[in-house]
């Protein structure tokens, strides 16, 4: 299995050979280092920890510092554990290229989406909202009823209601590596992924069967 942590720089579009024009995402890979491994033996599974970014010595906390100093590693800006990452041993230290992965190559990408804040049904799950005509009072994008009378006489769980509104974790599932640029480092995959402009995304390959 293949990863790399990636930060998202925006959409643009580009023409394939067959003049096709595709919305793609650029995604740039920055300082990206497997620093230390995980064991069976010793934790439980298998495990390749990977350092991206760089975090200067004065940001760091002592017990990140005590941390790189036994793996022996510069300070990064975050470490994230990549299960199934088959790597070498000679290539621990060694700095993670967009070259791992090929053009038309799929793959998995995994980020937190935008925060939208305290948000109403009408935007949070589309909801059509009350008639804007004569008899409705106060409730034009109202949810409606959340209950029922008598029994069980309480809202269930899962009732679509207003609330909180993005900031989970989405996984944009088989997206199509268009571009590989080695030379700075960027990689473009079709469609969107998940996450505002500069924050960090995972990126895998797409588990088997997935759609060509």
């Amino acid at each position: 299995m293949k990863g790399l942590l990636g930060k998202k720089l925006g959409m643009t579009q580009v023409y394939l050979e067959n003049g096709d024009c595709v919305p793609v995402t650029v995604i740039q890979v920055e300082r990206c280092v497997p620093v230390d491994k995980r064991t069976q033996d010793k934790n439980g599974y298998d495990a390749v920890v990977v350092a991206y970014g760089q975090r200067k010595p004065k940001h760091t906390n002592k017990p990140l510092a005590g941390y790189y100093g036994k793996i022996k590693a510069e300070p990064a800006r975050v470490l994230k554990e990549f299960r199934n990452l088959e790597l070498a041993d000679d290539a621990m230290g060694q700095q993670l290229k967009v070259d791992v992965f090929a053009e038309g190559e799929l793959v998995d990408v995994v980020g937190v989406s935008k925060g939208r804040g305290f948000s109403g049904v009408v935007r949070r799950y589309n909801f059509r909202g009350q008639p804007a005509s004569r008899g409705t009072h106060e409730s034009f994008r109202g949810g409606g009823s959340i209950g029922m009378h008598t029994y069980p006489g309480r809202t269930l769980k899962g009732q679509k209601m207003a609330g909180r509104m993005g900031g989970k974790t989405v996984h944009a599932k088989n997206l199509k590596v268009v571009r590989v640029d080695a030379g700075n480092n960027l990689i473009l995959v079709r469609g969107s992924v998940p996450g505002a402009n500069g924050r960090l995304v995972r990126i895998t390959e797409a588990k088997a069967g997935g759609r060509k």
